[in-house]
This record gives C-alpha cells, structure tokens and sequence, in this order.
C-alpha cells in the first residue's frame, strides 16, 4: 500500500513541480499598473550603487524557445507555441497514435491486470518531454534556449515588457532606477548550470559595456540563486559584481526536490491523497469524484502504471538535468547521487554535479569570503509555513516528508533563503530559556529573535543583512513591502543593513495586495469619475481609497488590514456595479459536493486506497463465511 501511493504521489506531484505551479514560485502575477506615486518617497540612486541591476529569474520566469545549431530560433512541436517558461510538451504522436492504446486501456480495465498499459506509458512519456531533455553531458537534447535580452528594459518591446514586469513587479521604481539600467538574464528552467553560469558572465560583460559601469548588481530570484552559485564558483575574482540582493533564493536547493526524487513521503499523504489532493486541485464535486474513480484499477496496476511513469519522468529530465541537482540540498546531494549517479555513462554529468556541491557544502565559508572581498549580500526571505502549506496552488506539496517539521515559504526551508537561520516549525515557538546563538552576531545590544520567537536571525551567516518577512508565501510579488525593500537595496545606498531604516526592519509581516493594485484600486478611482453613484456610495469609495492609499505609503505588512480593505472595496464596488457579485453555488451543486465528498470519504474510512475490484473481493470473502452459516443453519432446520 505504502509503495503504491509513493508512486502515486511522486508523480503527480512530479508534474505539479514541472508544470510550473510551484518554484516558479516567484514574481509572477503582480500589478501592470502599480502606482508609483503612492509608493516611491524618494530618489533610489545614489552615489556608487549607480550600477546596472541584473535580474536572474526563478523556475519558469524566463521566456525560452528551441534554436538551431546556428543560434536562430526555429519552429518546434510543442503544445505551448512558439516561446514557453517551463514545459511544452509533444503530444502529436500521443495524439496520432492514441486508437494504439484503446486495446490495453479495455483489457486492463476489463481483467484488472497490467496488459500493456505500463508498456505505453514507458514508451510514450519520454518522447513528451523531449524539450526539457538533456544527454549524457547535461546539455539540453534539442537545443533549448532562454531568450536573450542582451539590452535594457528602456528597449524592450510591449510584449517584453509585459513578460518583464510579470516576473518582477517593479514598474513604480523603474523610473527612478532608470530603465537603461534593468536588465533579465534569461535561462532555461532545464539546463546546464554551469553553462548558464557562463553565460551570465558573459551577459554581465555586455551590460558593463553598454552602461560603462565597472560592476553590476545582481538579483537572483529563487532558483536564481543556484545560478548565482556557480557563477560565483567561477568567476568571483572577477570583482564584476558589486551587490547582491537574494530574493526567496534557493541557494541550498529546497528539500522538496530531494523528497520528490527520493520518494519520502508524509506519514498521513496517503490519507491526505483521498481526503483533500484532488478537491484542492478541482473546485466543486469534481475532485471528490476523481477521489472515487482513481480505484477504478487495483492497487497492483496503479502501482505498476505510475512507476513506469515516474521512472520514465525521472530518466527523462531530473538525472541528466544538472539544474535539477542543484536545488537538492548539500545534505542530501551525496545520499541521492550515489543512487542515480553512480554509473559509469553518469560521469560527465556527475563531475558537474560534484562541483556544484563542493561550492554548496562550503556555502557559509564562500558566502564570508564574497563580503570580505567587498560584494554586499543581502537576502530577502519569507516563512511560517509547512511545506505545501500556504496558498491554494501549493497544497500538494505538503505530502512530502520536509513538510512534517520544517518552517519555510510553503516551498524552501527558511535555512536555504536565509542563509542559515535557525527556526522551529510552524505552530512552534522557541523556548522560554532559548538565548539567541549569536553565531555571526557578537553586538549583544541586537536582538535577533522574531518578535513571534519563531526564528533566531543571530545563526544566518548575514544576520546584519537579512530581513524576514513571517506568514509570507515564496509567491512574494503580491507583498509591496518586499518589492519597495528590494528596489531600494538594489538599488540604493540608504539601507546598508536591517538597523539602517525603522521602516524596514529586519521582521515584518506579511500582505498581499495584488488584487487591490491590479484591478479593486482602478476600479474604485474609476467610479469616483461616475454621476450616477449615489452621495454615501461616494463616500464609501473615497474613504476605502484612502485607508488603500494610506497602507501602501506604509511599511508595516499586516494581511489582516489588507484583506479587510479588500473586502470593502470588492463590497462597494459590487454595490456600484463596477464588478458581479460572487457567484453562489447551485443548490443541486452543493447536494452533489456533498454526496460525493461522503462516498469519498466512506471509500477511504472503510477500505482505504482499495481499487474497486478488490473492494469487490473484500466484501465477497466477508459474506461467503456468512452465507455458508447460512446455508448450513437451513439445512439443518430442515
């Protein structure tokens, strides 16, 4: 049963990863129209931090595309057309050859046994993922490429703009930077990292002659970071960068990753699998409904079906993908490489690999050596949550082992994004007696403890340097108080640590206010313009615009204010008419939730993650004994 449901899990939870939906997990989504003026307070260039900034993005921020052996972008098969972020799948000889599968999918159906099924997922999954490929080399099989933007924000083109500006929501700093300044580094989410680590130097040599400035400053976002890594690994003495602002970066991997390929899994995922998975992927009846039809085969061929699946997902894009390895955690990179990596035909790949984790196990000695050679680091970063815990889309991940104690964004642990803070888990709050560890930290005038004594700040390797943002998901682009942190650390001299400003200190809540900026905020300003709203109405929306306006000029992060807020203007708003009214579930609706959420609920109280032909043969082998009773007291009667 255990071994059923690891591979079930692993590989939906495979293709969640893959799909994007998690470490992507970044910047996308926020505002197009960002209003600068209740956000700027002052100039942010100053001085000698007058340097380019450089963005690296995180998993599926960048636009990529398939090139020839020329460097020309070319056509491909693709589902996603002609640029993508994460996957573009093959499907056409799935499609032209889906009739080839009706006889397995029937035999197996009809007899419950594994007639050729696992067969066709083997053979036909691989092929589907011939875009994320990589050879024996770590080098992509198609020659997939990340666009290259090798000129400023000030040249991008609408569309540009648009891909830019949803990845990182900066448009009311742009002005203030100078948009002659931005700059993307974009790369494939399935690549080489030491190759992109390349290329980045050699995009950074361009900018720096394009600019005329002497140094850049880099801000990795996410799996970013990773990138950052090898750059640093190769080329620190190049004395090319002068600043470092990490954003949610995953610069010792998540443990996600390293639970997702090693299979470890919650004690309670098979519980959670039919109780909760599939309702929180599929609002409604609709995922309860799916609860009940995945044991439409037995446990044997589910197994066999999704093994073949992970098998062929992992051969196909994790063990060759040297990107991949270098989001597994330092401590678990030995463990799971002697497993996968260990073959004589992995060698190429696996020297990559090792030189990855050589810098990463060194990561605290590399990080001091970098300051000391005079690179300011600084590190943004989010926590309170489990693993998978957080919003609506990362629910899944909560199956995974790391998500039973460790506190992190909902998608890398605090320790990775902080560079090494000591925290509890969520729900946990550290001893009375607990003294701060003061392990990078010897002024014993600062206190390091979050205010909620979650996190002792004092054991990160930059304790001066790292702010910490609590109940804030990894997705962070909806806090505008982390956006306005970060413009002004990339780009500003007037924050040099977390005592330099009382508006940023080093611990802060957490809020999202995408919703109010993107569409609530215009909404309410453009029916201030109307004549047809009545005098309270007016009322109604100049006083919710202005307690908008007046917790964006703040800093303090408070969901609770944001949510309320929100909550008043989507009220007026539906009172002027400016948007519908939440639509209400049917009653039919909500009888059918509640039908199939008990049959749901029933299937797994009473037989767990039985498929319904041994459901059959359970209930079969407890009335025969019954029915022999039976036949017996009769004959005996008679």
């Amino acid at each position: 049963m255990k071994h059923t449901f690891k591979k079930v899990l692993s590989l939906l939870l495979a293709f969640s990863l893959l799909s994007g939906i998690m470490l992507a997990g970044s910047f996308t989504g926020m505002a197009k129209d960002l209003e600068s003026s209740s956000l700027i307070d002052e100039p942010l260039l100053n001085g000698r931090s007058n340097y380019p900034i450089v963005v690296v993005p995180g998993l599926g921020m960048s636009d990529v595309a398939l090139f020839d052996d020329y460097g020309n972008q070319i056509e491909n098969r693709g589902s996603e057309g002609e640029v993508w972020r994460v996957l573009n799948l093959i499907v056409d000889d799935v499609l032209e050859d889906v009739w080839k599968f009706i006889p397995s999918v029937l035999l197996t159906l009809i007899f419950q046994k594994d007639i050729g099924l696992s067969k066709i997922v083997s053979d036909y999954l691989p092929g589907m993922f011939r875009y994320a490929q990589h050879d024996l080399e770590g080098r992509s099989v198609e020659n997939v490429r990340g666009l290259l933007r090798d000129y400023p924000l000030s040249d991008y083109d609408e569309q540009e703009r648009d891909s830019f500006f949803r990845m990182m929501p900066m448009q009311a700093y742009t002005e203030e930077i100078g948009e002659d300044y931005i700059y993307a580094f974009n790369f494939p989410p399935f690549c080489n990292t030491y190759d992109q680590a390349e290329n980045l130097h050699q995009f950074i040599q361009t900018v720096k002659a394009q600019t005329g400035a002497q140094k850049v400053n880099l801000v990795p976002v996410s799996l970013g970071a990773t990138i950052a890594n090898a750059y640093f690994d190769l080329y620190a003495d190049k004395g090319d960068v002068a600043k470092v602002v990490k954003v949610v970066g995953a610069s010792d991997g998540s443990y996600i990753f390293s639970d997702l390929v090693a299979q470890n899994l919650s004690v309670d995922s098979a519980e959670m699998f039919y109780t909760g998975f599939m309702p929180a992927l599929i609002d409604g009846f609709g995922g309860y409904l799916v609860n009940v039809a995945l044991r439409i085969l037995p446990k044997k061929v589910l197994n066999q079906v999704l093994d073949a699946a992970f098998v062929a997902v992992r051969e196909s894009i994790f063990i060759n993908t040297p990107s991949m390895w270098s989001i597994v955690p330092a401590d678990r990179y030995e463990e799971i490489s002697e497993i996968y990596l260990s073959g004589d035909e992995y060698a190429i790949i696996k020297e990559q690999t090792d030189r990855y984790y050589a810098y990463q196990k060194d990561l605290e000695a590399n990080t001091l050596a970098l300051v000391e050679s005079g690179v300011q680091v600084f590190n943004i970063c989010g926590y309170g949550f489990n693993m998978g815990h957080g919003w609506h889309d990362y629910q899944y991940f909560q199956f995974f082992e790391c998500a039973d104690d460790l506190n992190s964004d909902g998608i890398i642990q605090l320790a990775s994004t902080s560079l090494g803070a000591y925290s509890v888990a969520p729900g946990q709050t550290l001893p009375e007696d607990y003294v701060q560890q003061n392990t990078y930290c010897d002024n014993p005038q600062h206190n390091h403890i979050s205010p909620d004594r979650v996190v002792d700040a004092s054991t990160c390797y930059l304790p001066e340097h790292t702010w910490f943002f609590a109940g804030q998901h990894h997705e962070c682009a909806g806090n505008d108080v982390i956006i306005r942190l970060a413009a002004k650390l990339m780009s500003g001299d007037s924050i040099k640590d977390v005592h330099s400003d009382p508006e940023f200190p080093q611990f802060n809540g957490s809020r999202n206010t995408k919703r109010i900026v993107r569409d609530y905020m215009p909404r309410c300003l453009s029916a201030l313009e109307r004549n047809d709203i009545s005098a309270s109405q007016r009322m109604d929306l100049e006083a919710v615009v202005r307690d908008c306006e007046a917790m964006l000029a703040s800093n303090v992060a408070d969901n609770e204010e944001a949510l309320a807020i929100e909550a008043r203007m989507r009220d007026i708003l539906v009172k002027v008419g400016e948007i519908d009214p939440p639509k209400q579930d049917q009653a039919y609706e909500v009888i059918l939730e509640d039908v199939s959420k008990g049959l749901s609920d029933f299937l797994w109280n009473k037989y767990g993650p039985t498929g319904f032909s041994e459901i059959a043969r359970i209930e079969f082998d407890n009335f025969w004994p019954v029915a022999v009773s039976l036949i017996k007291m009769f004959k005996s009667l008679a």
